[in-house]
């Protein structure tokens, strides 16, 4: 591995960090470019690698610094594919994609490992509640998963998640993301992918996934896997391709719109925990199922009663 300064001209960044000759990983022959960046603040130059962080006051430093994180991230040949985020404590947990199975990573910790990535999760979570680093089960901070731009290595957030929650069976939980000309996720021991397509690529996605996990014995039908969590700007691309159905429902005291999209009919939960808004959908055949669908996953979720005392 070969790490090296490469200067910048015509932009806010005044180097990049080259990093090549990655002959013992499965990114031979490929070079990762990451951004440097100066703060005002600190007097010195950073970069961010899978979200940790390495500073020095000059530049030139940078390289030597950063290869022992940089060697220490690569794990069976393997750069991340995502990071555990735990926002309180600021603790950074590698995942690593290797054929069938997922694996994270903790600091001189046990390794959690399996075929799905939102049981790595919670593998993680209960373990580092107890140990105190995200507190008492069940409250305080609690892990948000972020992508690895494979060329630069910062945290790229997703657009949305791929979700399947079905009570008696194994969670499925897949975060999803956007490059220039894409929409990608890992399913099924593979990267699964689709262009950027005006919205339809949402769900033709969804429909890739869960072809994919029905082959695999993973899910039973295409609708128990669901988009979750949209960014407002991506539903508001699907949408334009839907019909707003004059049917709306009501489960439990909770309206939810009902839209067409060619055979599918969906149920839009609008989502209002954060600041910012991110919709929820539920995809079924009629609105007599999705109905059931919604009131089910509400149950599950502990929302139905609630509602309905309320």
């Amino acid at each position: 591995m070969k790490l090296k300064l490469e200067r910048r001209t015509a932009t806010d960044l005044p180097f990049t960090l080259l990093v090549d000759q990655l002959d013992d990983t499965v990114m031979a022959g490929s070079t990762l470019r990451i951004p440097v960046h100066y703060s005002d603040v600190t007097g010195s130059y950073n970069v961010e690698l899978a979200g940790f962080r390495v500073e020095a006051e000059d530049a030139a430093l940078l390289p030597s610094q950063a290869q022992p994180l940089l060697e220490a991230l690569i794990n069976m040949a393997r750069l991340p594919s995502y990071v555990f985020v735990a926002r309180r404590s600021g603790g950074i947990y590698p995942v690593y994609t290797v054929g069938d199975e997922v694996f994270a990573t903790t600091p001189g910790g046990p390794v959690f490992r399996h075929v799905e990535l939102a049981k790595v999760r919670d593998y993680l979570s209960d373990y580092l509640h107890l140990t105190g680093v995200l507190g008492t089960p069940g409250r305080s901070d609690k892990l948000h998963v972020r992508g690895v731009d494979p060329q630069t290595l910062e945290l790229v957030r997703p657009i949305f998640y791929l979700k399947k929650r079905v009570v008696g069976q194994v969670d499925f939980w897949a975060p999803v993301f956007q490059t220039e000309s894409t929409i990608y996720t890992y399913a099924a021991s593979a990267r699964r992918e689709v262009p950027i397509n005006a919205g339809h690529d949402i769900l033709a996605l969804h429909r890739m996934v869960a072809d994919a996990l029905i082959a695999d014995r993973r899910l039973r039908t295409a609708f128990d896997l669901r988009p979750d969590r949209l960014f407002a700007t991506a539903w508001d691309a699907l949408k334009t391709h839907c019909t707003l159905d004059p049917q709306r429902l009501n489960i439990g005291g909770v309206d939810i719109a009902v839209y067409r999209y060619k055979d599918t009919v969906i149920g839009l939960e609008e989502r209002t925990e954060t600041d910012q808004p991110r919709p929820s959908l539920y995809l079924d055949r009629t609105v007599a199922d999705l109905a059931e669908r919604i009131t089910a996953d509400f149950a599950r979720r502990g929302l139905f009663n609630a509602a309905v005392a309320a």
